[in-house]
């Protein structure tokens, strides 16, 4: 009866050494992953530099003339940044001007971006002026002509082909931007 009585304590003895080196080898791994770096985090860019990129793009967009006569630029451009919160985990940013054009009443624009897959993405525009208003999401306008009551819609790279649009929207979207994508250099 001690035979098996000392078997099965050896038995049991091994099982709980087999626990306890178990259980230090995965405490070991614990704590060796809170000293090792994560590598995905070491191409994160800090919060100061995400808004720095962004403020270039409404520096370059301030600078656009985008009539054939150069008379249609931006002024008084402001932006805004919203950190990522609970609700989104993206960084999102406004860019608001005043649009100055051959025309006497004082036109407006709205542009909407998204910090998304370690770029700024403009997503949506408006734009209002006296006879018409632009709304443009991602590659695709609207336009609701004041005085024919009349909407016209379509793609972007259309209408740059055709250059009948005048937008601030398009050279945003194509010489500041890539296609509404930041130009990472």
């Amino acid at each position: 009866m001690q035979f098996i009585n000392s078997t099965t304590a050896s038995k049991y003895w091994r099982s709980l050494t087999q626990i306890f080196l178990i259980c230090v080898i995965c405490i070991g791994i614990t704590f060796a992953n809170t000293f090792v770096p994560n590598v995905s985090s070491a191409n994160e860019l800090s919060s100061s530099q995400i808004i720095d990129r962004f403020e270039s793009i409404k520096n370059k967009m301030a600078k656009l003339r985008f009539c054939y006569n150069e008379s249609c630029f931006y002024r008084n451009v402001t932006s805004k940044i919203i950190p990522p919160s609970d609700k989104n985990p993206h960084y999102t940013a406004e860019i608001s001007a005043a649009v100055e054009r051959p025309s006497s009443s004082p036109d407006l624009a709205d542009y909407h971006f998204v910090y998304a897959n370690d770029r700024w993405q403009l997503v949506k525009g408006e734009e209002f002026t006296d006879v018409a208003d632009y709304v443009f999401i991602g590659d695709r306008y609207e336009i609701y002509s004041v005085h024919n009551s009349h909407t016209l819609s379509g793609n972007l790279d259309k209408a740059k082909e055709d250059g009948g649009i005048k937008s601030g929207y398009l050279p945003l979207y194509y010489e500041v931007l890539d296609h509404g994508n930041e130009r990472l250099n």
